[in-house]
């Protein structure tokens, strides 16, 4: 009688080497994203880490706000931001984003974060608007920036119509509704009218810098007649608080915000996604578009 004994299968470690390995493998790095995941959000809420430094970067043509103010109000909410520093490198733009910049700014600065505004080459008329919500602004003494006031911009196609023989039939529900209509001249009362909307944003942009600045709407009216100024000149007129770059700005911000040390790595953003056809035609054509290719001809502006 012959005795056998039952065959003890290999673990599958050693049945599948190749495989087994590459699920621990797999596992760890689901376990390490995991973990970095959690980390960060923990740091984005303060939970862990100590106070850092952030940047909110407000840069070309203000025409569509929405990605820069979700990163101001992300910067706001997070309780481990001990100061913001503005970076402002704009001609300005439409009045409507323009305010909303302003507006989330001066938010920053209500939260108690220390609010600093860096100017970079142009800080003009809606970029200069957003700047006044700061605590303190610096400028380069050649900066330019000011350039307080209201444009409203609206091309005359009706020459044009007229040579090509076309001509424009509007339907309105009031004589106003088509105000600044391209295809034809304007009305003295369209003009009237369109003045008026004009003045009303231009009281706005002075009450928002008086308050910004600390000086009265009689002040700042001599500024606000459109012109442009440098960065030493701005000084001169109270417009900033100090001539200085980036890194002025940011040293004193740290003295504010009481981040003794310089981070070695700043929160910035918000992350500009450029465009696949943009690139394309900028390596084509061997130079950067301008942010602002394809703004509208027609509305109001801070420029």
């Amino acid at each position: 009688m012959i005795l056998t004994q039952p065959i003890t299968p290999l673990p599958f470690r050693k049945r599948r080497p190749f495989l087994f390995w590459f699920i621990i493998l797999f596992v760890l790095i689901l376990v390490a994203a995991l973990a970095s995941r959690l980390l960060s959000s923990a740091r984005e809420c303060g939970l862990i880490g100590g106070p850092r430094l952030a940047v909110l970067n407000v840069e070309g043509v203000i025409l569509d706000a929405t990605d820069t103010l979700a990163w101001a109000e992300r910067l706001r909410r997070d309780k481990s931001v001990a100061g913001v520093l503005v970076r402002v490198n704009s001609p300005g733009g439409a009045v409507g984003p323009s305010q909303e910049l302003h507006r989330a700014v001066k938010r920053l600065a209500e939260s108690g974060k220390p609010v600093v505004v860096s100017m970079g080459a142009v800080a003009a008329s809606g970029g200069y608007y957003v700047a006044v919500a700061g605590k303190e602004i610096y400028a380069s003494p050649s900066t330019l920036t000011g350039s307080i006031g209201v444009k409203l911009q609206t091309p005359n196609m009706e020459g044009l119509m007229h040579a090509l023989g076309i001509k424009e039939q509007t339907l309105t529900t009031g004589k106003l509704k088509d105000a600044g209509s391209p295809y034809r001249a304007m009305s003295e009362e369209e003009k009237r009218y369109l003045t008026g909307l004009i003045d009303d944003m231009q009281q706005e942009f002075v009450r928002a810098v008086a308050e910004g600045r600390n000086l009265s709407p009689e002040e700042v009216r001599p500024l606000a007649d459109g012109r442009a100024f440098t960065g030493r000149q701005a000084l001169d007129a109270k417009l900033i608080d100090k001539l200085g770059d980036k890194e002025d700005a940011l040293t004193r911000l740290g003295e504010l915000s009481g981040v003794t040390e310089r981070p070695e790595k700043l929160l910035e953003g918000p992350k500009k996604e450029t465009p696949l056809w943009r690139k394309l035609v900028s390596s084509l054509l061997g130079i950067e578009l301008p942010a602002g290719l394809g703004a509208p001809s027609y509305g109001f502006y801070y420029f």
